[in-house]
């Protein structure tokens, strides 16, 4: 499927919906549909299990986005956050340089002196002309202003990356838990870039949101957890990327690549519909955060162990949450023809723990649609998992909008129910009910009570999330 057409397939299920589109919106700027807010939800909320509350480690956080200027100062954003761009000068197109040539170029580019002397001489993609400005600095850092009045006292940034919170709280943070090395600290959070070029759907946009965690530790055991911690990202990736393993992958950075903070850093990328791009990023930072903050706030942002002081060592994982779930849609979209069949169907295969909807209640017709509604109504109160209420025409057309949208499971009340129920008005103990599985169509009749209908389906959602928690 091409990358316009899974944009188009996104915004007519109410996945992804451009912002202000009434207004003619904003350049690449989306809103999240019902859809999309439950997708964005249940993995974030796999990501804070998996990465947080299932660690004896770790530890969450949540703070400003709003950042004052002197922590960007420390931590070597003001002076090393940019892009450099070039612009078209027939058509006024813009690019980052290190887009439209090699990393050899660019590295090079990076080590001349003289940079207003480089001319490049690739071909714009709009007009197929070579006539580029001088490649110049472009800062992407976003600000806004505390008061009324603008002047540079009152100059604040929106963060660029949610981990600078961690590291200007971590001394708090440690106290206030009592927290021994190693331990690790984890925020899910909005940042904001401003980016020279925007494509790619929601891939690459202004504001986005991370996953991010923090893990301190001792130097002599840095490695150990940097190795610990890169698998546990590789793990969590290949378990929400479940259906073409093919489309991930590892790669380390050269040391000419480096940010300024890191030791070293592995970057885990997906390969989309438009080519590769980066997911996670785990760097080891050594101990530049700390070590910054110290020196700028002239606060010792350290440990004290048997009466010495010393600042630990950070590994990072960080992943984007809009990327990963551009690429899990992307990965779990599938069109098939049913066996046995004419008909064909269109298919999220989601991880059941990331799908929208776990269970769709449908009714088999008007005769079971009283019951079919008050047993949803019941259930919504008393399972752990989102449920949705579907009818149609026909239970097929049912059956494939919510294989569209990626449900797992869907529960059918059966024609004996109505029987049951005229026989037992007042209290219909049982329900002869039937789940069908989205990805093999298979179905399974059960006939069982109410109250244990909310059990069985509950053991149902609570085995994947300890099958996925224990891997």
């Amino acid at each position: 499927m091409s990358e316009k057409n899974i944009t188009n397939y996104l915004k007519h299920y109410g996945f992804f919906i451009p912002n202000a589109e009434i207004y003619h919106g904003l350049a690449n700027s989306w809103d999240l549909g019902p859809l999309g807010t439950e997708l964005k939800r249940n993995l974030k909320n796999l990501w804070w299990k998996y990465f947080i509350t299932s660690s004896p480690y770790n530890v969450g956080c949540d703070s400003l986005i709003t950042t004052h200027p002197q922590v960007l100062v420390a931590s070597g954003h003001q002076k090393n956050f940019h892009d450099w761009l070039v612009e078209c000068l027939i058509c006024q197109k813009r690019y980052r340089l290190d887009n439209l040539i090699s990393s050899e170029e660019f590295n090079s580019f990076l080590q001349q002196k003289n940079k207003e002397n480089y001319i490049l001489t690739k071909n714009c993609s709009q007009c197929q002309q070579s006539n580029f400005t001088t490649p110049r600095k472009f800062n992407l850092l976003l600000t806004t202003n505390l008061e009324i009045t603008e002047n540079k006292e009152n100059l604040v940034y929106l963060r660029p990356e949610t981990c600078q919170g961690i590291f200007t709280n971590f001394l708090t943070i440690q106290q206030s838990t009592r927290r021994q090395l190693p331990f690790g600290i984890g925020q899910i959070g909005k940042s904001f870039r401003n980016e020279i070029t925007l494509h790619h759907g929601i891939f690459r946009t202004r504001e986005f949101e991370q996953m991010e965690l923090e893990f301190f530790c001792r130097a002599k055991e840095s490695e150990k957890w940097w190795n610990y911690w890169t698998e546990k990202a590789w793990n969590f990736l290949s378990h929400i990327i479940p259906n073409d393993k093919k489309r991930i992958k590892q790669l380390p950075l050269n040391s000419d690549e480096l940010p300024h903070y890191a030791k070293k850093t592995l970057d885990l990328y997906f390969k989309y519909n438009f080519g590769w791009g980066e997911v996670c990023s785990n760097s080891h930072r050594g101990n530049f955060d700390l070590t910054q903050h110290s020196q700028h706030s002239k606060s010792f942002l350290g440990i004290k162990e048997n009466d010495q002081e010393f600042i630990p060592q950070v590994i990072e994982v960080s992943f984007g949450v809009e990327r990963l779930m551009l690429a899990i849609l992307e990965d779990s979209y599938r069109e098939e023809t049913i066996e046995n069949s004419p008909l064909s169907r269109t298919l999220l295969r989601l991880h059941p723990l990331l799908a929208p909807y776990f269970i769709a209640i449908i009714p088999l017709n008007k005769q079971v649609k009283e019951i079919a509604y008050q047993l949803y109504l019941e259930l919504l109160k008393n399972v752990s998992f989102n449920l949705i209420w579907e009818e149609a025409p026909n239970i097929g057309k049912s059956y494939r909008r919510q294989d569209a949208i990626g449900t797992y499971y869907c529960l059918t009340i059966d024609i004996l129910t109505i029987s049951e129920y005229l026989e037992e008005k007042l209290n219909p103990n049982y329900n002869t009910i039937t789940l069908r599985h989205r990805d093999t169509m298979k179905q399974e009749e059960k006939r069982i009570k109410v109250n244990d209908l909310k059990n069985y389906l509950n053991s149902l959602y609570e085995k994947h999330w300890k099958e996925f928690t224990t891997n």
